[in-house]
């Protein structure tokens, strides 16, 4: 079929995000897979148009496929990916494979992005932590001091590259699959009230906003006392407040069931307000369930399982790794003969 400008724009929306030095595109063959994942996630067959290599690759688990097994796809042009779209149905927006396929995407693009973040984020340079040693100089041999604060500032480097990549994925996603949106202060509903019980025109950020249900959900990893001070807090708890004022109901969402007092608060004050709460177990199943079976499936086999294992696997002391660091990779193991590899290259583009 002929590739019109139409089409193009909308191909887009699965392969590439951000604009000038800062797109990120991925490949038609990595979109192609990404139609057969959601084909066989969603409807649970394999229609006649599938390809045999791309729909075997596809069976496998979505975090298990590297980009090496990706590579070695066959090369698909762009009029193909876009008869892909078209055979799946994602090219029809009212379809839910569009939406569940546009998600799928923008978790592929993100991980895509910081793998090459791992790639190519360079060591530091002498002139950027040499004034540091100050602190340190004469505990240990030069080489030594030099090599411990630049493994430790490339890793907070890379450390903010994920907080902030994570800040563009996980509550806007998570947002798509309820059918709501993230909103900025800018344009939030949900404004602060003064000190005299009146709106003002400073909005109130909202993690999910669904505006035909005026609900405003506020999503968090855990609430425990170690995470929040006094005035942290207070701005917590007005959050639900201002939410009623705006004639909005509020919902909190806390994936991990820890008890604290600080929990107990905040839920209370939901309740007050008129809103509603889920903690844990309960609060994935809320969201399925807002989700729909489709979105519900994604958020349970791409969101959830992550959360939950890293939650599971958290220890009080880390155990022990080695970090060691060539021209080609970078390599971090533990005591337990477990191996992450990262290929390294010079930064050719600007992630």
């Amino acid at each position: 079929m002929p590739v019109t400008r139409q089409l193009r724009a909308f191909y887009k929306t699965f392969s590439q995000h951000g604009s000038g030095s800062a797109t990120v595109e991925i490949e038609p063959k990595d979109v192609v897979l990404l139609i057969h994942i959601a084909y066989l996630d969603i409807f649970q067959n394999e229609p006649e148009w599938f390809s045999e290599a791309f729909c075997r690759l596809a069976k496998e688990s979505f975090y298990k496929i590297s980009p090496e097994k990706t590579a070695e796809l066959p090369t698909i042009e762009l009029e193909e990916a876009l008869n892909y779209l078209l055979y799946s149905g994602a090219a029809n927006t009212e379809n839910i494979i569009y939406l569940y396929l546009k998600n799928l995407s923008e978790l592929w693009r993100r991980r895509f992005k910081f793998y090459n973040i791992l790639k190519t984020q360079p060591f530091p340079t002498s002139e950027q932590i040499g004034p540091r040693c100050l602190l340190e100089y004469g505990n240990c041999e030069d080489d030594l001091l030099f090599s411990w604060m630049s493994w430790r500032k490339l890793i907070y480097d890379i450390d903010n590259r994920s907080a902030q990549e994570t800040g563009y994925l996980f509550e806007p996603i998570l947002a798509s699959c309820l059918g709501g949106e993230s909103m900025s202060h800018r344009y939030s509903p949900i404004k602060r009230i003064d000190n005299n019980g009146n709106p003002t025109n400073e909005g109130r950020q909202i993690d999910c906003y669904i505006s035909e249900l005026r609900e405003a959900y506020e999503l968090k990893l855990r609430v425990t006392i170690a995470a929040s001070g006094q005035g942290r807090l207070s701005e917590e708890l007005s959050f639900p407040y201002e939410a009623r004022k705006a004639g909005i109901t509020p919902i909190l969402i806390v994936f991990d069931p820890t008890p604290s007092p600080l929990l107990d608060r905040l839920k209370a004050k939901y309740v007050e307000e008129g809103g509603r709460y889920a903690v844990g177990e309960d609060a994935w199943n809320m969201l399925t369930n807002r989700a729909g079976r489709e979105m519900g499936k994604f958020i349970i086999k791409y969101i959830k399982p992550p959360i939950s294992r890293m939650d599971e696997a958290c220890l009080s002391a880390p155990s022990n790794i080695h970090l060691s660091a060539s021209t080609k990779k970078l390599t971090i193991s533990d005591d337990c003969g477990n191996c992450y590899t990262i290929p390294r290259e010079e930064a050719l583009h600007n992630f």
